[in-house]
């Protein structure tokens, strides 16, 4: 190596100093910059043909990141977005429903009401007992109308929020996309662009938080994104999510595949040649704030609205419905089964029989709805075998249609079995249901639950609460059934209120001090064991509970109880591993100053050692020349 060669190689490691030194500086004054990477410059030995080394080549500048830790962050937080949006609703929610004891619970607003029922009871010719009940029932029907009204405010919130985090997502894309094209064209010389790729990185990680996503990179130096289940979100296009929020959110607004029946809006993953994908029908997403938004709008919050509606559904139709018992049928001497009037079933109301299979010991209950219209009642959607549920059109009027129609629906049950029973209509409006093996299968009881028309109809039925629109509720209106949103349509019937008396004389000539009326209707309450929808998803998504009023009551409350400290626990869990990748991911990119500070005294003496090569080449430049 010649000196011109000496001095040149000095003059370029000089200059690699001059630019670690300004990498240096820049980690040092962006150390508690936030989506700030530690930078350094590299280099490798220059060779010439013969393989000699002739001097140094400066490489381009790199990033400190372990692009594992932050791809697992990544998803974490995507987890940990959707575990703090549930934790967040589900608190609201129980905070809602209270606790059990709890003087402004649900719970207390039942048990407030069943007390004055039993004071009715002891004294019910006194004024004051009668009026305390009604003050109770308002107070009853109030909480479940701003319960209701609560929860779907928070629908409605939702749904707003949605459509603003769609908004952030479409412009972090577009974002996105302008700096990857810059990313892109700054990476053609071979060098990378870091200052970008940091920007770039931070803007990944706030769009990680709203969808869980999958990045990687291309050879061009950009970035692919693809959703957590593979559909592609950015490649040099950007998809466009559109959502279609609706302005007003009530019960009755549900998700649903069908556009004409969707009363609330979804999610779409548009392309740039206008093909779309409706990410909600095929369940793309799968974490993220959006999904959790999603989740509480139409499943948590909606459970809990369903429950509520159960729970008015159950005290309406406690006070309005009466039970009339089927009379048993003799043929030649063996009862084969039973005999009931269903001349007062309304849409709506039900027959139910028990019967035993003689050779298991097995016994199972079946109900029959009075379902005119296309849509049955929810309680038929379950799968349990000693539960069944069936809904049977009755709006022929013709009682051998309808008895028809009651057989075809039971032979069609294969949970009952075809030919298993014979229904028919012997006359009038009566109906005749037999088994047809008595030996085998023997009917225990048949009995018609029908809602009472009137206040006098029946000394142990009338309707204390009622539709909005004053109709006695039935569950069904119209031919649809009508028990989603009935917890925000409940009220005290304005007749009773008007006449205190209806609550105890039912009829002319019962006594003032008579209490069969409200006996009743307070063993109605308390000891009936009712069946409620599969859809408070309490004991299952497709069991249904059945007990009393007040179970149900102290079952939702606990239920509500138990998903906010699942979702409190699950928060905790997923902000450890989230804190902890985020630990790891900072650890191997962050800037250590003392590192930086003990990288500046190296690069002094390389300094120090390259401008004492240019002196001692200068010198012997000058022994030369005066040689």
């Amino acid at each position: 190596m010649g000196l011109s060669s000496a001095l040149n190689t000095a003059l370029i490691g000089l200059g690699y100093n001059q630019r670690q030194l300004d990498v240096t500086a820049s980690n040092i004054a962006n150390a508690d910059t936030v989506g700030y990477t530690r930078k350094s410059i590299s280099a490798s030995a220059a060779y010439d043909g013969n393989g000699r080394i002739t001097g140094l080549n400066v490489d381009s500048m790199r990033r400190y990141l372990d692009v594992a830790v932050q791809s697992q962050y990544r998803t974490s937080l995507a987890e940990y977005n959707y575990a703090s949006v549930s934790q967040q609703y589900l608190a609201r929610i129980d905070t809602l429903f209270g606790t059990i004891g709890d003087a402004g619970s649900l719970s207390n607003s039942y048990n407030a009401f069943l007390a004055s029922m039993s004071n009715l009871v002891s004294g019910p010719e006194d004024y004051s007992n009668r009026l305390e009940v009604l003050r109770m029932a308002e107070q009853l029907a109030g909480k479940l109308n701003s319960m209701s009204n609560d929860i779907q405010s928070m629908r409605q919130e939702v749904e707003y929020q949605i459509a603003d985090q769609v908004d952030r997502v479409n412009a972090l894309l577009a974002d996105i996309q302008q700096l990857d094209r810059q990313i892109v064209a700054s990476s053609q010389d071979g060098s990378a662009p870091v200052g970008l790729m940091d920007k770039r990185d931070t803007m990944l990680e706030e769009l990680a938080g709203y969808i869980d996503i999958t990045v990687k990179p291309t050879e061009q130096g950009g970035v692919r994104i693809h959703m957590g289940g593979g559909t592609l979100l950015y490649d040099v296009d950007v998809m466009k999510l559109k959502f279609d929020a609706r302005g007003s959110v009530n019960s009755n607004a549900l998700y649903s595949m069908d556009g004409d029946l969707r009363g609330v809006g979804t999610l779409v993953l548009e392309n740039s040649e206008g093909s779309q994908i409706d990410l909600l029908s095929t369940r793309t997403l799968r974490s993220g704030s959006i999904a959790g938004l999603i989740n509480m709008r139409d499943e948590a919050l909606v459970h809990a609205q369903t429950q509520l509606d159960e729970i008015a559904a159950a005290v309406a139709r406690a006070f309005s419905t009466h039970e009339q018992q089927g009379t048993p049928h003799i043929d030649a001497g063996v009862q084969t089964g039973y005999e009931v009037d269903l001349a007062n079933l309304q849409p709506g109301d039900s027959l139910s029989f028990e019967y035993k299979d003689l050779a298991t010991g097995r016994t199972k209950s079946v109900t029959i709805y009075r379902s005119d219209g296309p849509t049955p009642p929810a309680l038929t959607a379950t799968n349990d075998s000693n539960d069944i549920f069936l809904a049977v059109d009755f709006s022929s009027g013709d009682y051998t249609t309808i008895a028809a129609n009651i057989q075809a629906a039971l032979d069609a049950d294969p949970r009952i079995g075809a030919g298993t029973f014979a229904a028919s209509a012997p006359g009038g409006s009566t109906l005749r249901l037999e088994s047809t093996a008595p030996g085998s299968v023997r009917i225990e009881r048949l009995s018609a639950l029908e809602t009472a028309g009137s206040s006098s109809a029946f000394g142990d039925a009338f309707s204390l609460f009622v539709d909005d629109n004053g109709s006695a509720f039935t569950g069904i209106a119209d031919g649809r059934p009508n028990t989603t949103g009935f917890a925000s349509r409940i009220r005290v019937s304005q007749e009773i209120l008007n006449d205190p008396a209806l609550l105890v004389e039912y009829a002319p000539g019962v006594a003032t001090g008579d209490a069969t009326r409200p006996q009743a209707i307070l063993d109605k309450l308390k000891g009936t064991s009712t069946a409620f929808s599969p859809g408070t998803r309490i004991g299952g998504s497709s069991s249904v509970f059945k007990g009393s009023i007040a179970d149900f009551v102290t079952a939702s409350v606990s239920h509500q109880s138990g998903r906010s400290a699942q979702a409190k626990a699950a928060l905790a869990g997923q902000q450890v591993v989230t804190q902890n990748l985020k630990t790891r991911l900072d650890d191997s990119s962050k800037v250590d100053v003392d590192q930086e500070l003990a990288h500046l005294v190296t690069l002094q003496n390389a300094y120090a050692a390259n401008a004492r090569v240019m002196q001692v080449v200068r010198e012997l430049f000058d022994i030369l020349m005066r040689s």
